[in-house]
């Protein structure tokens, strides 16, 4: 894309009409659509930048944040003894982002912004519900690392029906990550990179849309690039676990050997599959690699309360330079964030773009 996401030009220096208004660049839609990660290096211009950097301090100093690492839905945030020094940090437990605390006109120009591309990848990306405004359709807020601070991985969402008696309760869910980088001159070697775990370019170009499909969302993978997804409204009263025909297909095959309740946490979507599928099924979230499936009972799983930090040979990390935008499919996409080995704090304006929930769909 052309410099701070407007219009390129051409070597005449004219700018070229084709797509004045687009933020993003060839390719990204159809990365965020298959399950890979879009970057847009210097999408935010400097000077919005360093007055959001300057925001984020100020707010931080004058107590705006609160520690917020991963939840376990199965316990209370009280419970599980997040730190300002080990965890994340985030504005939105403060004023949050429309309040006129701190630089609320710079927030507002940042938010303009970020509507433009949300309404841009709501055609893009053919999901209509992302566009329209609402009091829990969106979040923006400041993330805030000190030194030694990680995130274990993990998804941003997950199907309602999985999070046991906190699910069904929103209209909205969490449709596409964003992260742009507040951070001046960020090198590789002062840690903090985002770590995502996307599948290999062939199984990308091969995968049909991933995330959501007629509202079931997606809890895994057949063969490394069929998603797998979770239909809890069965006539039976029950769920199957199924994927499209083909990429083009409106058709659907059935991948569990019958309908089923979905238990709760922790949850092995595998025991329900049909046993020529098994397999090859991988499961996106378990209580292994994320921590919403962790159980909290007495058994071995409760105990895992730190998210581990896993490694893979399928990673890619994103140095959290200064002005880039990072985007994808917040329920197919696995990732965390790298210890900051840096002796200064990583920043970054990050959040979700909501679509509606399968409740309100089928409503």
């Amino acid at each position: 894309p052309a410099a701070y996401g407007f219009s390129a030009s051409d070597h005449t220096g004219a700018v070229k009409t084709e797509a004045p208004s687009l933020l993003l660049g060839p390719g990204s839609i159809d990365k965020i659509a298959q399950g890979g990660v879009a970057i847009e290096h210097n999408w935010l211009p400097p000077d919005l930048v360093k007055s959001l950097r300057a925001d984020a301090m100020d707010l931080f100093h004058a107590g705006q944040f609160q520690p917020d690492g991963l939840t376990n839905t199965a316990r209370s945030k009280s419970e599980q003894g997040f730190t300002p020094k080990a965890d994340r940090q985030t504005f939105r437990g403060g004023a949050g982002w429309s309040s006129d605390v701190g630089n609320a006109a710079a927030r507002k120009e940042f938010a303009d912004r970020m509507r433009s591309l949300r309404n841009e990848l709501a055609a893009g990306l053919d999901r209509p519900t992302l566009e329209p405004e609402g009091t829990i359709k969106h979040e923006m807020t400041y993330n805030w690392y000190e030194p030694g601070a990680k995130l274990g991985r993990h998804l941003d969402e997950h199907h309602e029906e999985t999070k046991g008696t906190k699910g069904w309760r929103y209209p909205t869910r969490r449709s596409v990550t964003w992260l742009v980088y507040l951070n001046d001159g960020w090198a590789t070697n002062e840690g903090g990179a985002l770590r995502c775990f996307p599948r290999s370019d062939i199984e990308l170009s091969t995968s049909a849309q991933v995330g959501a499909h007629r509202g079931n969302l997606q809890v895994g993978w057949l063969n490394g690039k069929d998603p797998v997804f979770l239909d809890c409204f069965r006539p039976s009263g029950g769920s199957a676990l199924y994927r499209l025909a083909s990429a083009k297909s409106r058709g659907i095959e059935l991948l569990s050997s019958a309908d089923f309740d979905v238990p709760r946490q922790p949850i092995d979507f595998a025991q329900f599959m049909a046993s020529q599928y098994r397999g090859s099924f991988q499961q996106i979230s378990t209580s292994r690699l994320d921590p919403r499936f962790v159980s909290a009972d007495g058994t071995t799983n409760a105990a895992v309360v730190v998210p581990p930090m896993i490694q893979e040979s399928s990673t890619l990390d994103i140095v959290p330079a200064a002005g880039t935008l990072v985007l994808f499919d917040s329920v197919s996409l696995p990732h965390q964030v790298q210890p900051v080995t840096s002796n200064r704090q990583r920043i970054a304006a990050t959040g979700w773009f909501h679509e509606d929930s399968q409740f309100v769909m089928e409503s």
